[in-house]
């Protein structure tokens, strides 16, 4: 009704607008906001998602006083080195207490070559679904969650490992994802460090 004539012409305008394209600009700013709280070790914002346009995401979940994070240092390395052309990968350390300096003498002690994120607001954490550490996720293309879990068997329980691990759970859901394929397990439960005050 209100639309008839010059003036209503341009009142149906200014509606469609405000229904139409204001939202689709805040959708598209929400989508490219970071996920709060995911800084680098300088406090930098970081989203690994937009960071890393048409790549997998994997992100390996850690802490610098986890013995069973720690001993799988070198195996994180080398999934990191032998995929990091299709994929990229993340050193996400979540506990809020841990400091940037602690993490940065860690980083150096291990060797670590990847790239750092701290999650203090576990905003990975809960995407990731993640509870202890070392926990790895797989993130596709777009950012769907596509295994979340162990990196391999080498832990039976805590502090019980084998001489070597039997199955590549991490290595098999990286490489189906990197192909296209479905992962065909989504979830490994980890054997680590529980997360303090995971919800």
């Amino acid at each position: 009704m209100f639309c008839i004539g010059i003036r209503g012409n341009l009142l149906c305008w200014s509606v469609l607008v405000m229904l139409v394209v204001l939202p689709l600009g805040m959708l598209r700013a929400q989508r490219n906001a970071s996920p709060k709280g995911v800084v680098d070790l300088n406090g930098q914002a970081v989203d690994p998602f937009h960071r890393s346009p048409g790549k997998v995401v994997v992100l390996f979940f850690v802490r610098t006083d986890c013995p069973i994070s720690n001993r799988f240092a070198p195996t994180i390395q080398e999934i990191g080195r032998k995929y990091r052309e299709r994929a990229e990968f993340y050193l996400v350390y979540p506990v809020k207490s841990e400091t940037a300096e602690q993490i940065r003498k860690h980083v150096k002690a291990y060797g670590y070559q990847l790239t750092v994120l701290r999650d203090p607001d576990y905003t990975l954490v809960k995407r990731a679904e993640t509870r202890v550490t070392p926990e790895a996720a797989v993130f596709s293309i777009d950012g769907k969650l596509l295994y979340h879990g162990r990196i391999n068997n080498w832990y039976a329980e805590f502090g019980k490992s084998r001489s070597a691990p039997t199955t590549q759970d991490l290595v098999d859901a990286v490489s189906a994802a990197m192909a296209g394929k479905p992962v065909a397990v989504a979830s490994v439960p980890a054997v680590g460090c529980f997360l303090p005050d995971r919800p």
